[in-house]
């Protein structure tokens, strides 16, 4: 059996439509009592991956379910499987510790949940490139595809994979792929006013502080915005997130590049930040 890494998205979530869907924003999200990063790591021993073509690194599904009042779990689905661990996926949550239920108005509420889960079926070097030339050719290619949507427009190496709407809670999200399969981009906007804006992008912080990443105040175009990155471990293999968060024109807007390539990440990041055109 191959080792295996699971990863889930864990600041990027505060906006995503993907990462909790309730017809009732909860006071309070449901959680697990143990906290997500031992969740995490429980999750991770007990799934057992099963055989993988070859050229198969990575295998990414999404986990939805409901939080029950009682943080027990119900209508357990797995979304985009295409290599049939659907079974394995439901039998490890469901010996899963139950979670805290979400709050609304001081009372326990049923919720939705969704996880994007990432399972890395093997331990890549973390550079990408041996030398100035190669690094220098592969900045060259990153210009060769244009992702356009109602919200933005964006020169990359990566294409569109889909999006999701959340009229209700006025989100929509973008989940981009490189064209080589060593990345991807998920870029939110969520619609609100200032004042909540405020509030959670001083949430976005301090989660960001309290799973010590490094947290920077820099301006995109002019535009006041948060920076953070971590880099996640998990078992033999590290995941690195380059994200940005800001406010403009009524939308928070999260975005995440994520890599199992250090230089990879940094390097996308950088292409991304000079390349993100908004059009809101």
């Amino acid at each position: 059996m191959r080792k295996i890494l699971l990863l889930l998205l864990l600041l990027i979530q505060n906006f995503s439509v993907l990462a909790q869907e309730t017809p009732i924003m909860p006071q309070v999200k449901a959680q697990p009592k143990e906290g997500l990063e031992v969740f995490y790591k429980n999750f991770i021993n007990e799934f057992k991956l099963p055989s993988v073509p070859k050229g198969i690194y990575e295998v990414a599904i999404r986990l939805k379910f409901i939080v029950e009042k009682d943080g027990s779990f119900s209508n357990i689905e797995v979304v985009d499987d295409n290599l049939n661990i659907t079974e394995e996926a439901i039998r490890v949550l469901k010996e899963m510790p139950i979670w805290n239920a979400a709050v609304y108005e001081g009372k326990y509420v049923r919720s939705s949940y969704t996880l994007p889960i990432k399972i890395k079926v093997k331990d890549p070097d973390s550079n990408e490139f041996n030398n100035k030339e190669e690094k220098k050719a592969f900045l060259k290619t990153l210009n060769a595809n244009v992702v356009d949507t109602d919200y933005f427009n964006l020169e990359c190496n990566c294409a569109l994979a889909k999006s999701s709407k959340n009229d209700e809670l006025q989100t929509e999200e973008f989940l981009l792929y490189s064209q080589d399969n060593k990345a991807s981009y998920t870029i939110a906007f969520r619609k609100m006013d200032l004042q909540q804006a405020q509030k959670e992008l001083e949430t976005v912080k301090s989660d960001a502080i309290r799973q010590k990443a490094t947290v920077k105040n820099t301006k995109f175009n002019g535009i006041k915005t948060t920076e953070i990155s971590i880099n996640i471990p998990n078992g033999d293999y590290v995941d690195n997130y380059r994200m940005l968060f800001l406010y403009h024109n009524q939308y928070v807007i999260a975005v995440s590049v994520v890599s199992y390539k250090t230089q990879l990440a940094d390097l996308l990041f950088e292409h991304f930040k000079g390349n993100f055109k908004l059009k809101i």
